[in-house]
């Protein structure tokens, strides 16, 4: 399914820019119809990346090392696009820029998706008698650790999106300098590398809920000493250091606490829900991008914002201070209370867990 979603995938998402672009007719009907196609085809191929964690293996250890193998590659895949598409585009009315960027993205995804997906192999095997109705569906995403992650992830992720839609505003209107957006993407490396592949060895000495609870702090909460002067650059790198190091955390946790979620249900319901579990987060990503986006472009037409002026009033900079730096900081404070307080899953309650899963599986020969 992963290989055919990513085939779908890739295909509306050309058809979703250069369809309108192409045709002489319909255009509108195109655009409306293929983004309604993305929304359904997307869910395809994530779901089913989403689903493959757990099945890989049940050694924690293991599990640790493709959470954060995963939670790298996107993290290089954002700083990829962060530094490369500003460079492509030139700036917001270069058509080819566009052109170029979106041909770019579609074959890279593509390539790369249908190779890692030929390599990768199932040791789980799935238990076909026990599938799972509506109602227990239900039963599975109220299970505390699937909703909790949920609402932490539906925070963070909202509160990033508000950043990511806004950030392009602070570096035009507040830095004056679009270009500064990808040296800085480039300097976030620095920290989420290193911070990225020692995740794994900080997880087996104090757990990753407290390892995500501290990537949320430092990601969420470092750029909130920019407002000392929201026009300092010694301080922008500053935070980006420190954030880093937290979306270095975070990032590669996302994947392996999910995979914690998936096995806490079959403990607990005997039930295999990597499915039902990967499709919520899917719907976390949907929703995310959704309210963090629109939030900024409404906030920006209360301001006044005009899109044609080269300097914006203070309404318009108070807006884009506050969607960069404030907002963010507000969902993240809700999000790292949230996780630490209601996630069940401690390091110990993991380990028994676990134990509890390879005795369960062992007797029942699911398990290569």
């Amino acid at each position: 399914t992963l290989i055919l979603g990513t085939i779908l995938c890739s295909a509306n998402f050309l058809l979703l820019w250069f369809g309108p672009m192409l045709s002489t007719s319909g255009k509108l009907a195109i655009a409306y119809v293929s983004y309604i196609l993305l929304g359904v085809l997307f869910p395809v191929m994530d779901i089913s990346l989403n689903s493959l964690l757990p099945v890989m293996t049940e050694d924690m250890k293991e599990r640790n090392s493709l959470s954060s193998i995963k939670g790298l590659a996107y993290v290089i895949g954002a700083l990829v696009i962060g530094v490369a598409a500003p460079l492509i585009l030139g700036d917001t009315s270069n058509k080819q820029g566009y052109i170029n960027l979106v041909l770019i993205m579609t074959a890279v995804i593509f390539f790369f998706s249908i190779i890692g997906t030929m390599g990768v192999k199932e040791r789980v095997k799935p238990q076909m008698e026990n599938s799972y109705s509506v109602k227990e569906l239900f039963k599975i995403l109220s299970q505390k650790p699937v909703y909790i992650t949920f609402l932490a992830v539906l925070l963070y992720s909202i509160g990033s999106n508000i950043v990511n839609a806004a950030n392009t505003y602070f570096y035009t209107y507040i830095f004056e300098d679009l270009t500064l957006a990808s040296i800085i993407t480039l300097i976030t490396c620095v920290t989420v590398f290193p911070a990225t592949m020692v995740i794994g060895n900080l997880i087996g000495r104090f757990g990753k809920k407290k390892m995500y609870a501290i990537g949320l702090a430092l990601a969420g909460l470092a750029p909130i000493i920019r407002l000392l002067d929201v026009r300092s650059i010694p301080l922008l790198i500053v935070s980006v250091l420190i954030a880093g190091i937290g979306a270095g955390f975070a990032a590669p946790l996302n994947y392996g606490i999910q995979a914690d979620n998936t096995d806490y249900i079959e403990v607990s319901m005997g039930i295999r829900a990597e499915g039902a579990v990967a499709s919520l987060s899917s719907f976390v990503s949907k929703c995310a991008m959704g309210i963090g986006g629109a939030i900024p472009g409404y906030l920006l037409q209360l301001a006044g914002f005009d899109s044609k002026a080269a300097v914006q009033n203070d309404d318009v900079i108070n807006v884009i201070v506050l969607c960069v730096l404030i907002l963010p900081a507000i969902v993240n404070v809700v999000a790292i209370v949230i996780f630490s307080k209601g996630y069940p899953i401690t390091k110990e309650k993991l380990n028994e867990q676990t134990y509890l899963l390879r005795e369960k599986r062992s007797k029942a020969g699911i398990s290569e």
